[in-house]
């Protein structure tokens, strides 16, 4: 047996080291060309001192093509998809979206999206409080009493038109079947309403300490949330649509402090001359030995402005210097913004007429409202009369 193993042995070693030669090189020389699984962020790189970066568009699919041996080695860690800000100023910009990897031979075929619209803004900074958000549950029979928060406000930094619209800086704490207090270190974040991270916010600091009180719920009670609002907003407004987020919230207590209970209120905000639209963090008024999750809620304001309506007369223009118009105006009814409905005069109203193929004589013509120019800020509801008659001769 020895024998036939040893003979020839150096001819056989060749022959084996050929064969792992040639499956090494038709391993590594197949080509795949393919679809990354999953999407890869996209990042800003070499952002402008004193400017922050806005982009909706945050993932981008990438098409490859490389060996089977590289492509099994590819991850999100060692591909990168970044746009590159380097030299630019405050504006709009649409820029490619640039992919690399971390190894060789990896070819990028296709981009989806291949450019991004970026906006470059001054950083401003404001001081927002911070609310307490949770996800999961602790145990059940058991609640989250009153949570403290360290610090309960912080200065959160990023672009103009982000931050000067945040409210709030949100805590997302994870619960995960507690049943005695925990305190936690959370870091800070702001949330689109679809969830998502807003990117490109700095908190000061960066962390707050979540002091979760867990105890044993007596009685648990959901209730919805009625906002309080006071005063009245600039005349020329009225207030539109309130929401509350979240709308209803969870209360517990005592079975007797609990029973009458079907709504809380929140404490007041004053509205007095607001002429725009309002996103406020608020606390929630909280009967004594009563406790609820969350202990804050949003209320997003939402205004339109006030409308009035008149009428005006309109004066009907002859289409051709051969031809007249009875009536020479008309009455139109415009519903506009209560600032400028006093503002419209005849002079910004005009009736304009087609007289193409109408030959010599008197014709009786349908007024439509696409024949009548008005201020773009108005709304025609009427006019009178809806027939005129245009005579050429």
């Amino acid at each position: 047996m020895r024998q036939i193993i040893t003979h020839n042995l150096s001819i056989k070693i060749l022959v084996f080291g050929i064969a792992v030669c040639l499956w090494a090189y038709a391993t590594t020389s197949e080509v795949k060309t393919a679809y990354f699984p999953g999407d890869l962020s996209i990042e800003a790189r070499n952002t402008p001192l004193g400017l922050a970066v806005i982009y909706e568009q945050q993932k981008v699919k990438v098409k490859l093509r490389t060996s089977y041996h590289t492509w099994n080695r590819l991850s999100a860690d060692n591909l990168h998809a970044f746009i590159d800000l380097q030299g630019l100023k405050e504006g709009t910009y649409e820029l490619e979206v640039k992919v690399v990897s971390d190894l060789s031979g990896v070819l990028v075929i296709e981009k989806d999206p291949a450019k991004i619209i970026v906006r470059l803004e001054p950083v401003v900074s404001k001081r927002v409080p911070v609310v307490v958000q949770f996800q999961g549950e602790v145990k059940s029979g058991f609640a989250v009493g009153q949570v403290t928060v360290q610090p309960d406000s912080v200065i959160v930094k990023g672009a103009r038109s982000v931050v000067e619209e945040l409210s709030a800086a949100s805590a997302l704490v994870k619960l995960a079947g507690e049943e005695s207090s925990v305190t936690k270190t959370v870091a800070l974040a702001v949330y689109s309403e679809k969830g998502e991270k807003i990117p490109g916010l700095v908190f000061e600091p960066p962390s707050v300490e979540v002091e979760i009180p867990i105890e044993v719920a007596s009685e648990v009670k959901t209730v919805g949330v009625k906002a309080k609002l006071t005063g009245q907003p600039n005349p020329e407004y009225f207030v539109s649509q309130v929401e509350v987020n979240p709308a209803t919230v969870e209360i517990s207590g005592s079975g007797s402090s609990l029973t009458s209970i079907n709504y809380l209120e929140t404490k007041e905000l004053d509205i007095s001359g607001l002429d725009h639209n309002l996103e406020q963090v608020v606390d929630l008024l909280l009967p004594v030995g009563v406790r609820s999750n969350p202990y804050k809620v949003k209320l997003k304001i939402t205004l339109k402005e006030n409308v009035l309506s008149r009428w005006v007369d309109a004066f009907v223009i002859p289409p051709l210097s051969n031809s007249r118009v009875s009536p020479e105006t008309i009455r139109v009814a415009l519903s506009c913004p209560a600032k400028l409905i006093n503002q419209v005069s005849s002079a910004d109203l005009k009736v304009l007429l087609d007289s193409s193929e109408k030959s010599v004589g008197s014709h009786s013509i349908s007024i439509t409202k696409e024949m009548i120019s008005a201020p773009s800020s108005c709304r025609i509801t009427s006019f009178l009369p809806q027939t005129i008659t245009l005579t050429i001769f």
